[in-house]
């Protein structure tokens, strides 16, 4: 049914074509800087960029016969944005980031915002017989509004509003770069399964053998449930990282799952984490990182028609002692790769038993968790005798005092224990006298509220997790450092820096966190909840101000502090310049210390008259409209989020 599904969806979209052929909306040698359904944080691209040669303001064509459906003039976003729906290939096609729209429907946006007083919020819905469009016809000016730099956001949709691969239209820019394989993953997918001597997750270099094929060199061994992931990377020669438009896994000769990126839908895309693993992507060397099975949660269309865990692998077991595996991936020039691999089962026996005497010198100060296991992680000093590598089972005793003999991996430094995602092992576990396992808290599908120390909790709700997780959010530093810096100021901390973990796990849904101020008494705006990075450094993260404390959501762990901004934000004149909407500028630059800029909060006076301003946050500048002659004092003042007021006066010859 899948594949009756897929050729009739194809055949439909060629039928069009075939009646009514279509044109790049762009007169230029077309070349794409991003590429359709690719990974953007965790979120998926709707659409292409093409770029504009570095400029603004070129010819933006009509690629059917149609009608202008929607029109919006933002500050952000797609900043002007065009909505052309093609009745002839059944498809509605979105430009973002113009510059200016052209023709009657110009005129229609310019009359409306001059008469509300604006630079921007129309999101105006129009019937076929308003502003018909021909082919060819100049529709547009590109720009870089909304968000920068200088390209032309060129979206398909279905009329339901579903992005659709422009590449099944026919928009195929000639590509003759090969992509590329990095590593491969192997997950472990049941409890205590073991990975070349370990229960976490490895990582494998390939072996290249020619510009498209690649090899697993060595044969890792397993034992228990595994998934593949596979690191690609696609570009066009200038950097950018780009995705593919199909990659499947084979074992046997026996198509195993597919995924195919030619159409999804806006509800979806929160769901691009089950399909790219968003920690790995991140890193670099990595390319994006596909999953190669799929969650019995996901419901994208990539993969539609394969049932849930499809791609799971298990040697020995569901599959040969030695599994065979290719992994296809095709960018859309239609490049293809190929990588192919190995995988051998092999037992391990746990039936020795591990002593409190075969751990003496071993510090426990970190776990790990997989969707099924949770590996606390003890290693041994320096200094210490290394223990002979074996498995075997360990005596851990909980909170209760009740024992469990836990499986264990022991490797000269390095030991490993797999603990079950148990209630049980919440409030911490013991061997011996030496606490292995700090508290926690097990919050399942159903959700929980986490408030394990006074001063901040943690709401997860309802399916915020597919997998039981051991969570916690506890003080990891007790005395936060002051952010920003002596020559232009601190962010004076007022909490601890706070920790909600795991940290390398995606949540399926928002998770509400709430910090309390400590021994504040001025004013709550000026607080705001700061992102502590590994090295210490601070981020504005985004906050609300609820009852006397912050609260934020967020998808993933991770530490956060609270500042006080009274910084306010530093403004300097750059330049005369033309703005296309505004005409002669004087362009001002800002930068921030805390929370940000309030760039819409912006207001100058010219000669003591009022001036108008707009900005561009891309670039941290703010433009004050010039009028005629010279020797103009220009007084600008802008707020930053936290309502501190930053103002710069100036004498422009």
């Amino acid at each position: 049914m899948k594949y009756i599904c897929s050729l009739l969806l194809v055949l439909s979209f060629c039928t069009a074509s075939a009646a009514e052929p279509v044109v790049w909306p762009l007169k230029i040698d077309i070349s794409q800087s991003s590429s359709f359904a690719e990974f953007r944080g965790m979120r998926l691209h709707a659409g292409i960029d093409l770029r504009t040669q570095r400029k603004n303001g070129l010819p933006v064509l009509a690629i059917a016969d149609g009608f202008v459906s929607r029109v919006g003039v933002q500050h952000r976003g797609y900043g002007y944005a065009l909505y052309i729906d093609h009745p002839s290939i059944s498809a509605r096609v979105v430009y973002g980031h113009l510059q200016d729209f052209q023709g009657p429907l110009k005129d229609y946006v310019d009359a409306k915002l001059q008469k509300m007083g604006s630079r921007h919020g129309i999101n105006d819905f129009f019937g076929a017989d308003r502003f018909p469009v021909k082919k060819g016809q100049v529709v547009a000016l590109s720009g870089e509004s909304g968000s920068g730099p200088p390209h032309l956001h060129f979206e398909i949709r279905n009329f339901s509003d579903e992005p659709l691969a422009p590449a099944l239209f026919g928009y195929r820019p000639v590509d003759r770069i090969i992509p590329s394989f990095h590593h491969f993953y192997i997950e472990p997918m049941s409890h205590a399964c073991v990975i070349d001597g370990s229960f976490l997750p490895k990582r494998y270099a390939l072996e290249k053998n020619s510009a498209t094929t690649y090899k697993l060199a060595p044969v890792p061994a397993v034992s228990g449930k595994i998934g593949l992931q596979a690191g690609i990377s696609d570009s066009n020669g200038d950097g950018n990282r780009y995705g593919v438009e199909n990659v499947s896994l084979k074992v046997g000769g026996k198509q195993l799952l597919e995924r195919a990126f030619q159409r999804y839908s806006y509800e979806q895309s929160r769901q691009a984490t089950w399909v790219y693993d968003y920690f790995k992507s991140n890193q670099k060397g990595t390319g994006y990182v596909y999953t190669l099975f799929k969650w019995p949660f996901d419901t994208l269309y990539f993969a539609a028609g394969y049932p849930a865990w499809s791609g799971l692998l298990e040697p020995g077991i569901a599959d040969p002692a030695c599994t065979e595996f290719v992994v296809d991936a095709e960018d859309f020039g239609g490049n293809r790769i190929s990588a192919a691999g190995a995988i051998v089962y092999q037992s391990v026996d746990f039936s020795n038993a591990i002593g409190v005497e075969d751990l003496t010198g071993f510090a426990f100060s970190h776990f790990e968790q997989t969707e099924h296991t949770l590996v606390v992680i003890g290693n041994l000093g320096k200094s210490q005798k290394q223990s002979a590598a074996r498995a075997g089972v360990v005596l851990c005793r909980d909170g209760s005092g009740a024992n469990a003999a836990l499986k264990a991996l022991l490797s000269g430094n390095r030991i490993e224990i797999a603990f079950p995602k148990d209630k049980r092992w919440q409030g911490g576990a013991w061997i011996g006298e030496t606490r292995v396992l700090a508290v926690s808290l097990l919050i399942d599908s159903n959700g929980a509220t986490m408030a394990m120390q006074p001063g901040a909790k943690a709401v997860f709700a309802k399916n915020s997790l597919h997998f039981p997780m051991f969570c916690s959010l506890t003080k990891s530093d007790q005395k936060a450092a002051p952010g920003g810096n002596a020559k232009r100021g601190h962010l004076r901390p007022f909490s601890a820096i706070w920790t909600l973990s795991p940290t390398d796990k995606v949540f399926d849904a928002e998770v509400k966190v709430t910090i309390n101020p400590e021994n504040y008494s001025g004013n709550m705006q000026k607080l705001g909840i700061y992102n502590v990075s590994a090295g210490g450094n601070y981020s504005h993260n985004g906050e609300k101000v609820e009852q006397g404390a912050l609260s934020f959501s967020t998808r993933a762990g991770g530490s956060y502090a609270i500042l006080e901004d009274l910084v306010a934000p530093v403004l300097s004149y750059s330049r005369k310049s033309s703005d296309y909407h505004l005409g002669p500028v004087y362009v001002f630059k800002v930068s921030d210390l805390g929370e940000g800029v309030d760039y819409l909060s912006a207001s100058a006076t010219v000669a003591g008259k009022k001036a108008e301003v707009y900005s561009d946050p891309d670039k941290s500048e703010i433009y004050v409209v010039r009028p005629p002659g010279s020797n103009h004092k220009v007084a600008l003042q802008v707020l930053d989020n936290a309502g501190n007021t930053g103002s710069v006066a100036h004498t422009i010859k």
